[in-house]
């Protein structure tokens, strides 16, 4: 499937269609219930929260059925993926990291996403001012928190990350230039910070923003697939619908893993665009 295909599933899925029916059928979305979504309007909160959920179950996902499986099976990943001698695939706030890079890229939708923290392992991800001040309030309640961010002119929403595997906590406390060796599963290791310039958004640009984070999700992986196609010293490993293979040395497609996050946060994300 390409991106193009893959595109047109997102944006059928955003208009309402159970993660079945756009993965097998494609049909349109029903003019009235096209109209009762058309003709909202969403403040910059409620959209950051929708598209902080699809980012938590996509991380989620990718943290425990590619990092976590793959890891028991062979695959390796690693911080400096990217470089040509290393086989390996993007750690889970590297794939956050891609995320963000295409959708900066593009340039479509003027979503910014970052992911911070007070115990960094790499020191530009540590917060400073304001948002030092919040996460460490964040420490504190777990809650998201939001603000205008006056020099950027931005509307700012930090969401708590939390450590959901073991290879969130395994890969922090182990790394060389960890600055905190205690993280245990449930722990807020950081943040995920999101910037926009308007302080609402209607049907349309809330469907441009979730679409901008699944094409980048999307684009992400294939770059991944497109590195391990590559491998000469480990097995390339096999990539399809048959993912998760027996032999668990396997990856899914970017539609595959796009049709596991829709399972996974399809209703929930149809729910609060139409504000059920």
């Amino acid at each position: 499937m390409n991106l193009f295909q893959t595109k047109h599933i997102i944006k059928s899925t955003l208009l309402g269609l159970s993660a079945f029916a756009v993965f097998q059928s494609c049909e349109p979305l029903p003019e009235e219930t096209k109209a009762v979504a058309s003709d909202k309007a969403y403040s910059i909160e409620e959209a950051f929260e929708i598209v902080a959920k699809e980012n938590d179950v996509t991380r989620t996902l990718y943290t425990k059925a590619i990092v976590g499986a793959g890891k028991k099976n062979g695959l390796k990943f690693d911080e400096d993926w990217e470089k040509d001698h290393v086989e390996a695939g993007p750690l889970p706030a590297l794939f956050l990291r891609g995320i963000a890079g295409d959708i900066r890229k593009k340039g479509e939708v003027p979503l910014g996403l970052f992911l911070g923290s007070d115990f960094p392992v790499r020191k530009s991800n540590k917060f400073t001012g304001k948002q030092a001040d919040l996460f460490a309030e964040m420490r504190k309640d777990s809650l998201p928190k939001y603000f205008f961010d006056e020099e950027a002119q931005l509307y700012t929403a930090m969401f708590p990350d939390f450590a959901v595997a073991a290879p969130c906590v395994n890969c922090h406390n182990e790394h060389p230039e960890t600055t905190k060796t205690d993280w245990v599963l449930g722990d807020i290791q950081g943040a995920t910070t999101w910037t926009y310039p308007s302080d609402s958004v209607s049907f349309d640009e809330l469907q441009g923003i979730i679409m901008a984070y699944r094409e980048g999700a999307a684009a992400t992986f294939q770059s991944y697939l497109d590195k391990a196609a590559g491998f000469k010293e480990n097995e390339v490993p096999m990539a399809g619908s048959t993912w998760p293979a027996k032999d668990g040395y396997a990856l899914p497609t970017p539609d595959v893993f796009l049709d596991s996050v829709n399972v996974l946060a399809a209703d929930e994300t149809l729910k609060s665009i139409l504000k059920i």
